[in-house]
């Protein structure tokens, strides 16, 4: 076995790749029994091993940046002093899940976070939407679930959903329904009906995706307009359940909306009083430099879905969406995760306490900057970010594949989004310094492919 010989903290200078043999042989284990889902080879995280903020090592010992923060799942990167210290004082029992929604669990002293307490957490970052009721679950495809659901419910019927080209919502069959993101994704698999996808308008200045057509009388206006056109139209509002849009697509290919395609749709669909679900599980809890992605856009949601970040799912809205009934809506360990969901209050408190909003919005900012430093070598078509959700686009597909399984080899982390784009994903405690090793990989990854 390699043996670091480096000392894993915050100003470690670069990433540090001597070989990969433990790490070969233990993903050839784990393939031989794992069933085939999403893995990205070349990267086993020691969790045994030091790791700090973006730093980490794999098992071979390498000296890892990462800027993938396990897909927004982990918004303070690694080890988080704030994180570490809840999680060694926390009270260790048995079941470490508990049937939540039939039974509460608490401690004798008020120290230690419970449900409870996040619950109230997640509302503090939700009052602008005048938010006052949430229910959590395990993932992120669940808070999907449960958002569609109680708009079901709230509207009184199985009318129609509508989504966008590129979405992507989650696995559950539900969520899978929703997803216009990868065929593989959904072929073969029931779907719920009464789908109906939009274009997603991510055009710069005048609408060339479609979103934006001439109407029956002559006139141009947006799709979902004309679909809902109280002369011209095909199907009435009130046939309608739910919208439900990314802020920003994530799978899809980091896809930044047109600020008037956003407007138009919730003012559109609010007057008709269909309500809107915005899916923040990727860009919400901060990433963006705001709480919630959709604040950027001046619009208010009536429903927000959350996860990855906030450690659980979580359907967040106004009382009167949810239900009222007894077992409408509830799941063994839905609101019984006790560890998780302290360490999504603590996750919020970190980020209130340490200003992370700021350090997003501007270290973002910055990590544009150099990123469009690159829009000058010969691969990269388009750069395109907002807080510290980011992206490069490059001319092909095979491109893109070559420099995240190069930029491993070079000890940086990065994930592949849509067809042909790479994302970028640092802790909201990430530094300029940090941003400028990762571009330099990069960059020098680039120049070579």
């Amino acid at each position: 076995m390699i043996k670091n010989t480096i000392t894993l903290n915050r100003d470690t200078i670069m990433p540090s790749v001597r070989g990969k043999v433990l790490t070969a042989r233990y993903t050839a284990r784990a393939k031989k029994y794992a069933a085939v889902t999403t893995l990205e080879e070349g990267f086993v995280w020691a969790r045994d091993k030091p790791a700090i903020g973006p730093w980490c090592m794999d098992i071979d010992g390498n000296v890892m940046l990462d800027f993938a923060s396990h897909i927004a799942s982990a918004p303070l990167g690694y080890n988080h002093p704030g994180i570490i210290e809840l999680m060694q004082n926390f009270p260790v029992a048995d079941p470490d899940r508990y049937a939540g929604t039939d039974f509460l669990a608490g401690y004798s002293h008020a120290d230690v976070p419970t449900p409870t307490d996040l619950h109230l957490k997640v509302l503090e970052i939700t009052k602008q939407f005048g938010f006052d009721c949430s229910l959590f679950s395990n993932s992120g495809a669940e808070a999907v679930e449960n958002a569609i659901k109680i708009c079901y419910n709230a509207r009184h019927m199985e009318g129609y959903g509508v989504c966008f080209d590129g979405a992507f919502h989650g696995r559950t069959l539900g969520a899978l329904s929703l997803n216009r993101s990868k065929a593989v994704q959904r072929e073969y698999y029931p779907q719920i009906p009464n789908i109906v996808s939009f274009p997603y308008c991510a055009c710069r200045g005048r609408c060339v995706c479609g979103w934006e057509t001439k109407s029956r009388r002559g006139k141009i206006e947006n799709r979902f307009h004309q679909w809902l056109d109280k002369e011209s139209g095909q199907v009435r509002p009130e046939e309608v359940s739910y919208v439900i849009l990314e802020p920003v697509q994530g799978e899809g290919g980091y896809n930044f909306p047109n600020r008037n395609f956003m407007r138009s749709l919730y003012k559109e669909a609010q007057s008709l009083g269909i309500p809107v679900i915005s899916d923040e599980i990727q860009a919400g809890l901060g990433r963006t430099g705001k709480w919630w992605a959709c604040e950027h856009y001046g619009v208010k949601p009536d429903v927000i879905a959350a996860g990855k970040g906030l450690r659980v799912g979580a359907t967040i809205s106004k009382r009167k969406m949810f239900p009222k009934e007894q077992g409408r809506i509830s799941g063994t360990w839905v609101e019984g995760n006790a560890l998780a969901s302290a360490v999504g209050f603590k996750t919020i408190e970190i980020i209130q306490r340490e200003k992370l909003l700021r350090n997003a919005e501007r270290t973002g900012g910055y990590f544009l900057k150099r990123l469009r430093e690159l829009l000058r070598t010969k691969h990269v078509v388009d750069v395109r970010g907002l807080g510290l959700l980011d992206a490069i686009e490059f001319d092909l597909k095979k491109t893109r594949d070559l420099v995240v399984e190069h930029c491993m080899k070079q000890g940086l982390l990065v994930i592949g989004a849509g067809y042909k784009s790479l994302r970028f994903l640092p802790p909201l405690t990430v530094t300029k310094r940090e941003i400028d090793v990762a571009v330099d990989v990069l960059a020098r990854v680039i120049r070579k492919i």
